[in-house]
């Protein structure tokens, strides 16, 4: 009996010490401020699946951001051709407020994001690129708007507007590289480059019906999605600039026929060309002249609600 205690002790002793060699070689967890500042982020989505996760020398390391809305997911630490950016999956992984309020509590101010969508206008056809311009929003299950709590002062919320929906400078980045790419290879001749169309951002949780397809057809909607319209929203409310790359997967249901397996062609083909154009578009949307006025900048705020005439901001203050 005593033999028996005497060999749990020093299996306890042994544990014990291994815990604590495995606590002292173990890395800390990594925190923001371990990498350098960057002011560009790459929201991922299906345009590019796990592209980028698969990569080599890109991803430097990952971090979790906690702000006053929760902890943000995995945000990953990049860089491209010198160029720093963050990287953050799947847009978030469903925590969308929270990955939004971590993208604007480290100070990004650009954003590129992306899907694969349905297409709706005929005109857009499989393999497909559309850089959106516009986008209606039929989400019931998101805030519709970022909680006061995600804003430095509470006293100074934005009422943003979406004409354009989308910064026009990263449009043309993300058109220019699209272009570029699909006409560099005979192998993608087959693909068109949409320059505008609106999106339109279904419930998600299920591919639409043939009958909504109709109805979002005749509202206007060119291709439908599951994310990017709650992503533009945001984007602009948190005042970082946002423009996205749309793939079109299959047709819309009720547009064309398609099959599981063709959603299995697109990946592999789709995912590591878009990879290839954002990382493209990084380096130009990070050569932006800095005081370059922006768009959006001047759509974020209502003016004050008072029916005091304006005052003139030029006149001389007594």
């Amino acid at each position: 009996m005593r033999f028996v205690e005497r060999g749990r002790a020093v299996g306890l002793c042994i544990a014990l010490m291994l815990t604590m060699v495995t606590a002292i070689a173990a890395p800390a967890a990594k925190q923001a401020k371990d990498f350098p500042p960057a002011k560009i982020a790459l929201v991922g989505g299906t345009f590019i699946n796990d592209a980028l996760l698969n990569s080599t020398g890109i991803m430097k390391g990952s971090f979790k951001v906690k702000t006053k809305v929760g902890t943000s997911p995995v945000i990953w630490y990049c860089e491209t051709d010198g160029v720093p950016f963050y990287y953050v999956h799947m847009h978030g992984d469903g925590n969308y407020v929270e990955t939004w309020a971590a993208l604007a509590q480290l100070g990004v101010r650009e954003a590129i994001g992306g899907a694969t969508a349905g297409g709706i206008n005929r005109a857009m056809k499989l393999y497909d690129y559309v850089v959106p311009t516009d986008f209606i929003d039929m989400n019931i299950s998101r805030p519709l708007a970022m909680p006061i709590e995600a804003y430095p002062d509470p006293n100074v919320i934005p009422i943003p507007r979406y004409v354009p929906a989308m910064d026009p400078l990263l449009q043309k980045i993300l058109i220019d590289e699209t272009r570029s790419a699909i006409r560099a290879s005979h192998d993608y001749d087959d693909i068109t480059l949409h320059e505008q169309g609106v999106v339109i951002q279904s419930r998600g949780g299920r591919f639409e019906t043939a009958a909504e397809v109709r109805m979002m057809g005749k509202w206007g909607a060119d291709l439908v999605t599951m994310s990017i319209g709650t992503e533009m929203t945001y984007a602009r409310m948190m005042g970082i600039h946002y423009a996205a790359l749309v793939s079109i997967s299959n047709p819309a249901e009720g547009v064309g026929a398609w099959e599981w397996e063709t959603l299995k062609q697109v990946y592999p083909r789709i995912n590591p060309l878009s990879l290839r154009i954002v990382l493209a578009a990084i380096p130009k949307v990070a050569a932006i002249p800095a005081g370059t006025p922006r768009i959006g900048d001047a759509l974020r705020f209502h003016p004050e609600m008072t029916s005091a005439p304006a005052r003139d901001a030029t006149a001389a203050t007594p």
